[in-house]
């Protein structure tokens, strides 16, 4: 039985304390909190303010701490004088605090034994128990668990159990805390906490742009008697309370959130009193059949190697558990709100890393990240109408209107990256084909479509001497070379837009007159190639400077971004992530095996992979290539990334784009799944490692489910859907009647 379904923490450590606060991150879709302890830490001041100037964010280092709260309702933005706007760090409420005989719980200072921390990934429910021998000589045993409620997005529910062999008199503080900064910045022009009734304790913030956000917590404990303590910004609920001999003593919390922003507001208060009679079991059992439905759909098992089972998991878990429901005002964020190093902006990742696992498990989901492109159209138009352009530039830093946010001191990517605005498009298309929803493309994102060509058609340009059009002045997804002209991957993917918005536009408001331009810049933009055939980054690239790697890199552990200067990095022939190597995963079939032989060579040497974003994507073309050590060395850096205990780091938040890829790597990679944008039959040609002896998962293909098994040398598909499903296993096509399962064997 596969059994690797929690992430567990076997032992506290300082050291890793940030690390494990990220990885253990819950959230409902609508609300997301980093796994900080419920007592906290010592020394670990969460107010500090500082001032954040806009940088590298993948060579930054931020402020040293033990500890970092995060409380993200997505969408709740604000101005930060530095940065723009950013989502807020709001008030945390997790804390539960016990004392006894004056000692606080504390994990550095307390003498603990019996340490277990894990995350429940099928139920996400995170747990904690420990064995405190306070002062007094006393041992008492303590367990907190607590989740954030996915049947009630807006609810969150904790409770500590304390056992003793011997009756201890115990404290317990129970408090919500606002005196807490986002990347320096205090967001909170006003804050206001009351004591509710007899056992509540409410908070409102007002923040520098206008918002208000209400918390409102309740403590249960029996026959306790709560009184009010604190000052300025942190207000605690107290009360004294005694452990009996041998049997438990439980304290419950439940904290409600509601901000103005709700598509559905409802007053904390009223939750909380709503599920006031509902027992802390009930609340979880209804939690976890919401989970239960996610994983039905998404779950994939591998068996043979837990540890790619286990890294896998926590991927997917972190994908289900960021995609906010029902709500196309938001997209995901870098960090999978784990984390504000990236203000809780939105990138191309969306499109390019996270679409695909959206489009093949919950297709409902993966409509309101289009939608969110579709719905922000207008900022993209005035974002053109700002550089003097027509049409439609997608921000490269989205906020939740689609304003570009990226800072003017970091120009070169909001100037320059125009490919977002190609990936938009490509999302929407592969949504349209994935789904079979093709009239998607002829309602409103029809528009996105004629006006990104039109922006597009401002950007081409025609230069003496030469017999085509060019693309000049762009960043492509190698951000190390900053203004490269006729770059592969950009002129490829404003192609790939051209060439739909000849067919689509008229739905968009395009005249034919202007189709019949798409088409001919569509067919005419050049992929540049050298005399041997390679395919070049960009016209420029191979003029750069030699990076002497050995010298100017002499910490592997750490980015070559960390390590060099900027105007180094512009001069030298480095690339930081996938950029012709990701144009080839995404037309795979419009380059032969050789031609894409010949760049991994030629790139692989030069390319850092400073950037999540790279291993997954390498990993893919590894295994078209045949190179097993090379795709499990990708594998295992993107899988393994934001796990502490295998020399992951997701202290500043879970990268989601890799838990994306990771997704994708098993797919496609290793499950050799086409994408709808590749083949219009269900095609499937696994590449199992040989350690794995199992490879199973749940996929929709064109609205129909179907649920495909592999083994070495056998690939079994069962149709589960309403119609008969065509499909193309090993390259042998075949029909699969609804009901029934298809299985085909190789030697």
């Amino acid at each position: 039985m596969n059994t690797c379904r929690s992430v567990v923490e076997p032992i506290f450590s300082v050291s890793t304390a940030k690390a494990f606060e990220g990885l253990f991150t819950q959230g409902s879709g609508y609300m997301h909190i980093r796994g900080s302890l419920e007592e906290h830490l010592q020394d670990a001041p969460q107010n500090i303010t500082y001032h954040r100037k806009p940088a590298n964010v993948t060579a930054e280092e931020f402020p040293a701490a033990k500890a970092k709260w995060g409380t993200y309702v997505p969408g709740v933005f604000d101005p930060h004088p530095h940065l723009g706007e950013e989502m807020i760090n709001l008030p945390f409420f997790l804390g539960l605090t016990p004392f006894i005989g004056g000692e606080k719980l504390d994990m550095e200072a307390s003498l603990i034994s019996e340490y277990r921390r894990e995350l429940l990934l099928y139920t996400a429910v995170l747990r904690r128990s420990l064995k405190w021998v306070t002062r007094l000589g006393v041992p008492v045993g303590v367990k907190f668990e607590r989740f954030i409620s996915a049947a009630r997005p807006n609810l969150c529910v904790q409770r500590v159990t304390f056992t003793s062999p011997s009756e201890v008199p115990i404290s317990v503080r129970a408090g919500i805390d606002a005196d807490v900064r986002t990347n320096g910045f205090d967001h909170f022009v006003g804050v206001d906490m009351a004591h509710v009734g007899k056992d509540c304790l409410k908070c409102t913030v007002t923040t520098n742009g206008g918002d208000d956000v209400h918390i409102v917590s309740r403590v249960i404990a029996q026959g306790a008697s709560w009184a009010l303590e604190g000052k300025d910004r942190r207000r605690d609920l107290v009360a004294s309370l005694t452990i009996p001999c041998d049997k438990p003593l439980v304290v419950e919390k439940r904290s409600a959130v509601s901000t103005g922003r709700d598509l559905c507001p409802q007053d904390p208060y009223a939750v909380l009193t709503e599920t006031a009679h509902i027992p802390y079991e009930v609340l979880l059992d209804e939690h976890a059949a919401v989970w239960k439905e996610r994983w039905k759909k998404a779950d994939v098992i591998i068996e043979g190697d837990d540890t790619s089972q286990l890294s896998l998991r926590t991927s997917i878990y972190h994908l289900l558990r960021c995609h906010v429901p029902q709500d196309d005002r938001v997209g995901i964020d870098p960090k999978g709100y784990a984390g504000d190093a990236y203000c809780g902006r939105y990138f191309w990742d969306t499109e390019i890393y996270l679409l695909p696992f959206y489009l093949y498990t919950s297709t409902e989901s993966a409509k309101t990240l289009v939608d969110f492109r579709v719905r922000t159209l207008p900022a993209a138009q005035a974002n053109a109408a700002r550089y003097g352009y027509r049409g439609a530039k997608y921000a490269w830093e989205s906020d939740t209107y689609g304003n570009e946010c990226c800072p003017s001191a970091n120009w070169q990517y909001s100037d320059h990256q125009i490919h977002v605005t190609a990936d938009v498009v490509y999302g929407i298309a592969h949504y349209a084909y994935a789904t079979r929803d093709l009239d998607y493309l002829k309602g409103p994102a029809a528009c996105v479509i004629t006006e990104a060509s039109r922006y597009f058609l401002e950007r081409v340009d025609r230069r003496p001497g030469d017999d085509y059009p060019s693309i000049l002045g762009v960043m492509g997804p190698d951000e190390y070379t900053p203004i490269s002209h006729n770059n592969s991957y950009t002129n490829r993917m404003v192609s790939f837009v051209f060439d739909l918005a000849s067919k689509v536009g008229k739905h968009g408001g395009a005249s034919e007159s202007e189709c019949r331009t798409f088409n001919e810049i569509a067919m005419a933009l050049p992929i540049l190639r050298d005399e041997t055939g390679l395919v070049l980054q960009c016209e420029d690239f191979d003029r750069l400077a030699e990076p002497d790697f050995g010298k100017l890199w002499p910490d592997r552990g750490k980015p070559f971004a960390s390590q060099v200067s900027q105007e180094r990095l512009y001069r030298s022939k480095c690339i930081k992530q996938a950029d012709v190597i990701l144009l080839m995963v995404l037309f795979p079939h419009e380059f032969r095996e050789a031609e894409i032989r010949r760049s991994w060579d030629h790139y692989m040497p030069y390319t850092t992979h400073d950037s999540s974003l790279s291993a997954g994507i390498h990993a893919l073309v590894a295994l078209r290539l045949g190179l097993a050590e090379e795709s499990w060395e990708f594998w295992t850096r993107t899988s393994e990334i934001d796990l502490p205990f295998r020399g992951g780091d997701p202290s500043a938040g879970i990268h989601i784009a890799a838990a994306g890829a990771t997704w994708q790597v098993a797919v496609f990679g290793f499950g050799g799944v086409d994408t709808a944008m590749q083949s219009d039959v269900l095609t499937v040609c696994p590449r199992l490692p040989k350690n794995w002896h199992r490879l199973a998962f749940p996929l929709m293909w064109h609205g129909c489910p179907v649920f495909i098994d592999i083994r070495p040398g056998e690939c079994r598909i069962s149709n589960h859907g309403a119609w008969e499903l065509k499909a193309c296993i090993y390259n042998r096509l075949c029909s699969i009647p609804t009901g029934q399962s298809v299985r085909i064997s190789v030697p």
